[in-house]
């Protein structure tokens, strides 16, 4: 579904970002996410999680298309964003069974025209994203830009989630994360934005998937944990 636009579209040859712009304007974060929520009447889910998401970070500017939706803002405003926007699905959707595909990216030469030396990198803080008391699994995947060392910065990243307790192994082509909604997401952007401090174009995709039907079943996820343990 199309909205009207608030966020200008790229120019066809990125300019460098006005002397004291904010570090998130400098660096280029972004943000694109698709909702799938699993209810036949769709439409509303979408657009009342879009409004919820909006209301919840209004500083975020929003171009939403027919293929996804694009955010520009800091890391912290585009976090809350999401978790507000998968919250709010997950509450409309009669199964609570949703589906969000996310893509970060930060450094994009694409997006910004100047070059980013290391020692000029934004160090960002932590995001604080509320617990929902949704649990949620995701599929994760971290591609430092640029950098010969690519590995370095992933096992970093891998680190730091074992460390916030949402790490559940493995997969082919991903890693799993599994805790509450907002442990998630933060997992995601906290990672992103950590390896970022050294790597100047770092982008991160995910799959979050919330209230499936077969999450009790699938090995190594916390419903199915939460079984083993009774």
């Amino acid at each position: 579904m199309t909205q009207q636009s608030t966020c200008p579209r790229p120019p066809a040859e990125p300019a460098a970002a006005a002397p004291g712009a904010p570090d998130h304007v400098r660096m280029g974060v972004g943000a694109r996410f698709t909702l799938h929520p699993a209810a036949d009447d769709f439409i509303p889910v979408i657009l009342g999680a879009l409004e919820a998401a909006r209301a919840a970070a209004p500083e975020v500017t929003v171009r939403t298309d027919d293929v996804s939706t694009l955010l520009r803002g800091s890391e912290e405003q585009i976090g809350r964003f999401l978790l507000a926007a998968v919250d709010r699905a997950a509450e409309l959707t009669p199964t609570g069974h949703v589906v969000a595909t996310l893509a970060l990216s930060r450094g994009c030469p694409g997006e910004v025209g100047c070059t980013l030396p290391e020692g000029e990198l934004a160090h960002v803080a932590p995001v604080a994203l509320a617990a929902t008391g949704r649990q949620a699994a995701a599929h994760w995947a971290l591609y430092p830009l640029g950098t010969e060392d690519a590995m370095g910065p992933i096992e970093q990243a891998i680190a730091a989630a074992q460390a916030a307790g949402t790490w559940s192994g493995p997969e082919n082509f991903a890693t799993r994360l599994d805790g509450d909604l907002g442990e998630v997401l933060g997992t995601l952007l906290d990672t992103w934005t950590v390896v970022g401090r050294s790597v100047a174009h770092v982008a991160a995709h995910a799959t979050v998937s919330l209230g499936s039907p077969s999450a009790a079943t699938t090995p190594g996820s916390a419903a199915a944990r939460a079984g083993e343990t009774r």
